[in-house]
């Protein structure tokens, strides 16, 4: 892969490039991601097809955000979990929003904006094993935290989503 393409993929299309708040900037770059899936969801003929879909998704995400993560910590930022890099608050944020298949589009607002909280939130204390990620080298460290930030708001998602809507 051209680094070009890498450093597009990486810094989602340049939000990671602006200069204050890049994860906050990155997360959002999410968002167009989520309505596309959620627009496609019309063509999976139940919500268990289509979280399947979603969960491979997330999978081949988080693969390509670690290879990507990779090639800009050794080759074009050369240090360790450059915040230019967001493609991996992409994915914890994408990561947040599965399994809570709102219907709607007041529903999707409200879900984009509650799960972009929920994950900044977790992003930035980086509680428990969410810090302790961060340590494993080779791409896997940059992403793991925010996917793992992910999976706990994910959590935190379904049970509000399950009470209030």
């Amino acid at each position: 892969m051209k680094k070009k393409t890498v450093k597009n993929l990486a810094t989602c299309f340049g939000l990671g490039d602006l200069p204050k708040a890049p994860g906050t900037f990155g997360t959002l770059g999410g968002i167009p991601i989520f309505i596309g899936l959620t627009f496609i969801r019309r063509f999976f003929p139940n919500n268990m097809v289509y979280n399947s879909f979603y969960f491979m998704f997330l999978i081949t995400l988080f693969a390509v955000a670690v290879y990507v993560s990779d090639i800009c910590e050794r080759e074009i930022y050369r240090e360790k979990d450059p915040q230019n890099v967001v493609i991996d608050e992409v994915l914890g944020f994408l990561t947040t929003l599965f399994l809570v298949n709102p219907v709607g589009v007041v529903q999707n607002i409200g879900a984009i904006f509650l799960g972009f909280v929920i994950f900044r939130i977790l992003d930035i204390t980086k509680i428990g094993p969410i810090y302790k990620s961060q340590m494993f080298g080779h791409g896997v460290g940059v992403v793991l935290d925010d996917f793992l930030a992910g999976i706990i708001g994910n959590f935190i998602m379904v049970c509000i989503w399950s009470f209030f809507f």
